[in-house]
């Protein structure tokens, strides 16, 4: 059975459409991310969800049991919905330990204090704090008291979860730790989750499914290898990675190859799109998918290596020539010089060009 489904759902502020007729289920075990730019409704449709907004058309139900149903006028409160919530602030009481923390919704709900103790110390358990329950908030460090606000929502035992931009407090570091953590806790618990996040690679590595959001409406909706690899038009495209970029016009088209002119240079690429000959076309390749040589060949671009920047695990690598700047990343540092950049044909997307086409650049 399905655990969460989302038909048309519509939400507006006054003149202002939100949400425009969004619709999508979330199975029993997955991990989905809301992920698009600020603005493009992801945060308001889990709040949706959570029944801290109210849509003006379309349902919720969570498996066969309705939670939002414009039509039938059904609403039910955000305490009745039976779903665990983790917002971006962990909003914790300063004053209460972190039992207390995380066993007031209990209390709210009149749970017999045996249950509320036993409850809080399992929750507790779970996510690797079973022994800091008497400590207070202050007494935490940033990725504990994250992990309270978790636990606060686990005690109610719910077969779904809710995250807001649960990892966004945390520094870059802890992320990356906490990422893996999170997924493993919630897939060693059999649970459900809708996930709020804007950061692209959190996405990647949380999810098994990644709903990208446009505007108020789903642009593409995949696994995230589908989404990185096979995007399906130049936002999202652009959204996710980094890329150079390259604005030209169709030459030539043969089959799924579309022969393109940008800057006075003919490249072969991979058309996304279905094309003709003289579309103003957007081309994209992902940073670690450019190659080079020190021999010409064909679709290859002579520039010269003007910057080996130290990553730490790789250098990134720029290239300048023809009015052009191309990024890559190469293993070892790469001497200055004139090499010959290259756009493998499978990995140069081109699609049609959208309104405010820039010259080539780097997105991301």
């Amino acid at each position: 059975m399905t655990d969460i489904i989302i038909d048309g759902l519509r939400l507006s502020y006054g003149t202002l459409e939100i949400l425009k007729g969004v619709s999508f289920s979330v199975e029993p075990g997955q991990i989905v991310a809301l992920l698009g730019a600020s603005g493009s409704g992801k945060t308001t449709l889990l709040r949706a969800v959570a029944g801290l907004e109210t849509p003006n058309r379309g349902k919720i139900l969570l498996g066969d049991r309705p939670l939002f149903n414009a039509e039938q006028n059904i609403n039910l409160a955000p305490e009745t919905r039976g779903l665990g919530l983790v917002f971006q602030s962990y909003a914790l009481w300063p004053h209460r330990t972190v039992s207390e923390n995380v066993g007031y919704p209990l209390k709210l709900r009149k749970v017999s204090q045996a249950d509320v103790a036993s409850r809080v110390q399992r929750a507790l358990d779970s996510i690797g704090l079973g022994k800091l329950g008497e400590r207070y908030p202050h007494q935490l460090s940033g990725g504990q008291q994250q992990r309270v606000a978790l636990a606060r929502a686990l005690v109610y035992e719910p077969n779904v979860i809710l995250l807001d931009e649960p990892l966004s407090n945390l520094d870059a570091k802890l992320r990356e730790e906490a990422r893996i953590w999170l997924r493993r806790l919630i897939t060693n618990l059999g649970l459900s989750a809708l996930c709020v996040t804007h950061d692209q690679v959190e996405a990647m590595a949380l999810a098994d499914r990644i709903l990208l959001l446009n505007g108020g409406q789903i642009e593409q909706d995949g696994t995230p290898k589908q989404i990185y690899n096979k995007p399906k038009s130049l936002f999202a495209a652009e959204f996710m990675g980094a890329s150079n970029r390259l604005d030209g016009v169709v030459a030539a088209i043969k089959g799924n190859r579309a022969e393109i002119v940008a800057n006075g240079i003919h490249l072969v690429g991979s058309a996304q799109q279905e094309l003709t000959v003289g579309t103003k076309v957007t081309a994209l390749v992902r940073l670690e998918r450019v190659t080079w040589s020190g021999k010409d060949g064909p679709g290859r671009i002579a520039m010269t290596c003007v910057e080996s920047l130290f990553l730490g695990d790789r250098h990134e690598v720029i290239f300048e020539g023809n009015d052009l700047t191309v990024r890559t990343y190469s293993r070892d540092a790469l001497p200055s010089g004139q090499y010959y950049v290259e756009f493998p044909v499978d990995d140069l997307m081109v699609f049609a060009a959208e309104c405010g086409s820039r010259t080539l650049g780097t997105t991301k």
